[in-house]
C-alpha cells in the first residue's frame, strides 16, 4: 500500500494566473511536507472494515503505525490477516447466510471463532 502525507500550503495560492514555463520554479503547490510511506497491506491493516457497511478493510489511524508497518496484523502475519478478511462477515452477509450475527467482529473474537 501506498500511503501520502502531507500539510496544506498556508499561503494563498493563485489559480487564476496564467503562469508560462519560465515560471515553473516559482508555482507553489496546495500542498508541501510530502511523505511517501509503503508497506505491505497486511502490516497496516485493522481488524474492522473502511468503512461501516461494506467489506472494505480499514487500516491503522496511527501514523506511526503506518510508517513502522506494526498495525495489529503485524505480530500475526500475512496468513492471519488472509483469513480473518477472507472469511469476515458483515451483519448483512451473515443474514443472507442464514446466521444470527457474523462470527467475528474483531482480532479476539476471531482467535475465539478459530479455536471452537
Amino acid at each position: 500500500m501506498l500511503g501520502i502525507i502531507y500539510a496544506k500550503q498556508a499561503e494563498r495560492v493563485d489559480e487564476y494566473k496564467i503562469y508560462s514555463i519560465g515560471d515553473l520554479k516559482k508555482i507553489l503547490s496546495v500542498i508541501k511536507d510530502i511523505e511517501f510511506i509503503l508497506q505491505e497491506k497486511y502490516k497496516i491493516a485493522s481488524d474492522r472494515p473502511g468503512s461501516g457497511n461494506t467489506k472494505n478493510i480499514g487500516s491503522t489511524t496511527k501514523i506511526e503505525q503506518m510508517r513502522g508497518g506494526s498495525g495489529i496484523f503485524s505480530k500475526y502475519g500475512i496468513e492471519v490477516f488472509d483469513d480473518y478478511w477472507m472469511y469476515y462477515l458483515t451483519k448483512d452477509m451473515a443474514r443472507v447466510l442464514e446466521l444470527p450475527k457474523p462470527p467475528y467482529r474483531n482480532i479476539k473474537e476471531y482467535f475465539e471463532y478459530k479455536k471452537a
